[in-house]
C-alpha cells in the first residue's frame, strides 16, 4: 500500500562516481564507454547519457581502495530547504545539511547528503537564487 508523502523528488539528475584522478577516469568514460563530456573542470567532470541523468566524476585524490564513498545518487528537487526539513522530520539523518556545491547562471546549487538504511550514499539537490 502506497504511503503518502509530501517529498517531491523530480528526477534522478546525477550519479556521482568518486575517482582518484578525474583526468585518468574521463579517458575511460569518454574513450572506452563513449560518453560525451559536457563539462570538465579540475576535480569535476559531467558526462552525458541518452536520458536526463548525468554521470559525474568527482575527484578525490585521497580516495582509498574499497572506500565506502564511491558512488552518490543525486535527486533534483524544487525546494532544497523544504525537502531537507521534510526528510529530517521523517527521521532521515543527514551527513550534511544543505550546502553550496556549485554556482551557474546566477543560481546557487545546494545539496544535502544522507545514507539510506543499507548505507547507500544519496543526495538531494536544488538551485536557489
Amino acid at each position: 500500500m502506497p504511503v503518502s508523502t509530501n517529498v517531491k523528488l523530480k528526477t534522478l539528475s546525477y550519479v556521482i562516481l568518486y575517482v582518484k584522478d578525474t583526468a585518468k577516469a574521463v579517458t575511460f568514460y569518454r574513450d572506452t564507454l563513449g560518453l560525451k563530456v559536457l563539462h570538465d573542470s579540475e576535480g569535476w567532470v559531467e558526462l552525458e547519457t541518452d536520458g536526463p541523468t548525468k554521470v559525474c566524476l568527482h575527484g578525490d585524490p585521497e580516495l582509498k581502495p574499497n572506500s565506502t564513498q564511491r558512488t552518490c545518487v543525486c535527486f533534483s528537487v524544487d525546494d532544497i530547504q523544504e525537502t531537507y526539513e521534510t526528510l529530517k522530520a521523517k527521521g532521515v539523518k543527514f551527513v550534511k545539511e544543505p550546502h553550496v556545491v556549485c554556482e551557474a547562471e546566477g543560481k546557487t546549487g545546494k545539496s544535502a547528503d544522507f545514507y539510506d538504511e543499507d548505507g547507500n550514499f544519496l543526495s538531494v539537490f536544488g538551485y536557489t537564487k
